[in-house]
């Protein structure tokens, strides 16, 4: 049953229609002014009998699937081609796995933390008359969405569509509507609050699958570590690159050995010890993998490791992780589900 207020599928088709009838910039207008309040928003090519639309799953709960379509009809008498689709949505939704038969995607993360998917639609023209559609799977966080603070807390989800030269020419935007959801502002979470487990759009848990969709530039590849050689992944990620360990089908951990990207303090590889507890307080420090390992009871799931020598004799060993200088640097940090609290 719709909620008081809710337009129906008439007044839904009589919002076309009038849409239809509008300027592009007066369109464009009425549909921002009532994108709250619908469950599908479209929008005019003028000149050009394109539609654009886009339609939100309806209420939806934590851990809860749902799809978001978009829409392109040709009510032209031309034979279009050569243009793109885009979805951007928050960068606290989970992206789904692709099922088969999916349209071919590829998925950007965004400096504003959205996440950016791209839909090729040359492969199949629109022919007169003809009207194609594209799902695209999303699920709502188990824990919640998480935000660290640094952007609004944003529902708004958008589609956009652009010709081969990436001109925009129309753009549409609805919301996620979310039932019992509430934000966790990661930047305020005390010592025992949620961990951390993503990397831009790759995710600790997520599969292959969802692995190739989230980052269509990861490819295979082998590195060094402890003196032992490990297979996995790697990506271009926030201007930097990431390696991906896998156990079995299933992403274990995210690695980085680069400048970028950093933690959301803005720490990674190149800061100091001293940068390191300002921005998480005392660490817990102990040998492994060859190196020295520090945690933080505010960062967890997330290990760094230093620079810093430590003497093959033990109780040197214990001294020295006491008196860790202020001047060490991370070389490498990870997230791991494993990474809590010392061993």
């Amino acid at each position: 049953m719709r909620s008081p207020g809710r337009p129906t599928a008439l007044s839904a088709l009589v919002l076309l229609a009038t849409l239809a009838l509008l300027p592009a910039c007066d369109a464009a207008e009425r549909v921002r002014a009532r994108f709250v309040t619908t469950d599908t928003m479209a929008a005019i090519v003028t000149g050009s009998g394109l539609m654009l639309g886009l339609q939100a799953p309806g209420q939806m709960r934590q851990g809860e699937e749902g799809i978001l379509r978009l829409s392109l009809a040709n009510q032209s008498d031309t034979v279009v081609t050569r243009i793109r689709l885009e979805l951007i949505v928050p960068g606290w939704v989970e992206p789904m796995p692709p099922r088969q038969g999916d349209r071919e995607v590829s998925m950007t993360a965004l400096d504003n933390l959205a996440t950016r998917f791209a839909y090729r639609m040359d492969e199949t023209p629109l022919q007169p008359g003809e009207t194609q559609s594209v799902e695209q799977r999303i699920r709502v966080p188990a824990s919640g969405p998480l935000t660290d603070g640094s952007e609004p807390w944003s529902r708004v989800v958008r589609a956009r569509l652009l010709d081969a030269d990436g001109q925009l020419l129309a753009e549409v935007e609805s919301q996620i509507a979310l039932e019992g959801v509430h934000p966790v502002d990661t930047s305020t979470v005390s010592a025992t609050g949620a961990g951390r487990d993503q990397i831009g759009p790759l995710r600790l848990g997520m599969n292959r699958a969802a692995l190739q969709q989230a980052a269509s530039g990861a490819r295979d590849t082998t590195w060094s570590n402890a003196g032992a050689s490990q297979q996995g992944m790697v990506t271009p990620v926030s201007g930097g690159r990431t390696l991906i360990a896998l156990s079995g089908d299933t992403v274990s951990r995210l690695e980085v050995r680069g400048a970028a990207p950093q933690t959301r303090e803005q720490v990674g590889v190149g800061s100091r010890m001293d940068e390191l507890v300002g921005a998480y307080g005392q660490p817990c420090a102990f040998n492994a993998e060859g190196a020295v390992l520090v945690r933080f009871a505010q960062a967890p799931g997330v290990t760094f490791a230093l620079d810093t020598a430590v003497p093959s004799d033990a109780a040197q060993a214990r001294a020295a992780l006491a008196r860790i200088p202020a001047t060490s640097r991370v070389t490498r940090w990870w997230l791991s589900r494993d990474a809590t609290g010392c061993p």
